[in-house]
Parts: structure tokens; sequence; C-alpha cells
């Protein structure tokens, strides 16, 4: 069956959610009144379990997938897997960077903004406010062009053997 990587996500999405709708009605089948209409614990687990071999198939399928796209990130050719896993330290180095020029808060009792007092040696900043967002823009452009490339690869049709369309119903 041809999937694209977008598909694949929002069939694992509904897939768990049907999984996870199901576990948590699980106990409110254990008990019943006479009076009560309510699935049999079995036809919920069963339907439960149903549930999470279409998670497994899927990500599998995922994980194939993910294998099989080839992207290009900044003149790098790589696995869409790859870039997946890749896109996270840029991520947090343009966090960090932007970080640097955020106003620290002190806690209650270190407060010393207005405090002039000579004897006091202070650390100064190694890197300006201006040398930071440079830092965090390079960063940023990185890890965008990571997102752009991951974007692009999941639109990608691919032929993925033994998927059933039954786990996109």
């Amino acid at each position: 069956m041809k999937v694209t990587g977008y598909q694949l996500r929002e069939a694992i999405k509904q897939q768990t959610l049907k999984r996870d709708s199901l576990a948590s009605s699980f106990n409110g089948t254990l008990k019943v009144f006479p009076e009560d209409k309510k699935e049999s614990p079995n036809d919920v687990m069963n339907d439960f379990l149903a549930a999470e071999l279409a998670v497994t198939k899927l990500q599998l399928a995922q994980m194939r997938y993910n294998l099989a796209v080839q992207v290009n990130v900044l003149g790098e050719r790589i696995t869409l897997a790859e870039a997946i896993k890749r896109v996270g330290g840029p991520a947090r180095a343009e966090k960090m960077w932007r970080s640097v020029n955020s106003p620290k808060r002190d806690s209650y009792y270190n407060r010393d903004d207005d405090e002039i007092d000579p004897n006091k040696i202070r650390a100064v900043s190694v890197i300006t406010a201006k040398e930071s967002l440079k830092l965090a823009q390079g960063a940023a452009k990185h890890a965008g062009a990571f997102r752009a490339a991951i974007a692009t690869g999941n639109a990608v049709e691919v032929e993925i053997e033994d998927l059933s369309s039954e786990l996109f119903e």
C-alpha cells in the first residue's frame, strides 16, 4: 500500500485514541446491574488488543517509511529517520542561545540588582546580547532546515509491503 508519513502519523493517532479509550472503559465493564446493557469485558479486551496490534503495525510501517525516504538537509542527503533524530539538537541549541537574553529569575533572597557595593566581585557576561541573538538565529536556521526537510519527506508516497488499508479506518 502506498502511504505518506502524514497518513501514517494520523492513523497512529486514531488507533492510539481508540486503544486508550478502550483501556479507560475496561474497568466499567467488570460489574453490571441486572438491567444494564454493557459490552462484555472480553469484547472490550479483544477490541483493545486489536487496537494495540494496529498501533504496533502502523509504528513499524512508520519506521520502514522513515528509513525509506531520503531528504536533503543543508546539502546533506540523509534518511528521514536520521533527520527526525537530529532536529532536536539544533532546536535545543536555539532555545539555549535565546535564553541568554532572557531576564534572570533570581530567588527572593538573591535580589541585589539595586545594590552597589565596591567590595563585591560580580561576574560579567562572556557573550553580548547581539552575539547570542546571532547564534540563536543561526541555530534556528539549522533547526528550521531539518523541520522543512522532515515536512517535505513526510509528503512523499512510499509503498509499504503488507500494510493493510483496514489500519487507516
